[in-house]
């Protein structure tokens, strides 16, 4: 059996949306926190970043599908997987309101986990439901994730780009990367196949099979 997890932002999709929304409501103002990533974590980075919004759930969904620009190799990849019974996830560190929202529009039906959004009029809070409560750095555990679908017999193939993916990428047994997530595997000495977009990842596991 094989599944394959996928990042969101910046990988299913062609920029990485929080950040998209972040410089809308915010400005630059989100960027010097995002520069303390590495010391502080994903996890209290999203808090702080995202207690600088004033935007309503509405105005936050507009938002989010007037930025938001899908992959478009990302349909038919998914529908090889589901010729070849092939399991997909996504795992993100975004939130469930605008993930929910983009996957409705673009008519796609995908298992996902994610943090989760509750609004307060125009203010947002982020609460981490796949969060591993032995370790702040993530708001979504996607290595968790991976050892999970590893203990009941699949084969896991990660796809990501960013920083929060190189945990999943370290333990999944075949990683396709970009971005930070490829220079990171360099770093750390992780074999991995680049990929630009999903037509890629779809050769690769044809392959793999």
């Amino acid at each position: 059996m094989i599944a394959v997890l996928s990042d969101f932002d910046g990988t299913i999709t062609k920029e990485d949306v929080a950040e998209l929304l972040l410089q809308e409501f915010t400005g630059d103002a989100w960027r010097e926190i995002e520069r303390l990533h590495e010391r502080i974590g994903t996890r209290e980075t999203l808090r702080r970043e995202f207690a600088l919004v004033r935007a309503t759930k509405e105005e936050v969904l507009t938002a989010a599908e007037r930025l938001a620009r899908l992959d478009p190799t990302f349909p038919p990849f998914l529908s090889f997987c589901r010729r070849q019974k092939i399991h997909v996830e996504i795992v993100s560190e975004g939130f469930d309101a605008y993930l929910l929202h983009l996957l409705d529009r673009w008519g796609l039906d995908i298992p996902f986990r994610t943090n989760a959004a509750s609004f307060d009029g125009d203010r947002i809070t982020l609460t981490h439901p796949y969060g591993d409560p032995t370790c702040t750095l993530c708001g979504t555990c996607k290595m968790g994730r991976v050892l999970e679908l590893r203990a009941r017999g699949y084969r896991v193939a990660y796809v990501g780009n960013g920083i929060s993916d190189i945990c999943p990428a370290l333990e999944a047994d075949l990683v396709f990367a970009k971005d930070d997530l490829a220079a990171l595997c360099r770093k750390h000495e992780r074999g991995f196949v680049p990929f630009r977009d999903f037509g890629d990842v779809q050769r690769g596991l044809a392959d793999w099979r």
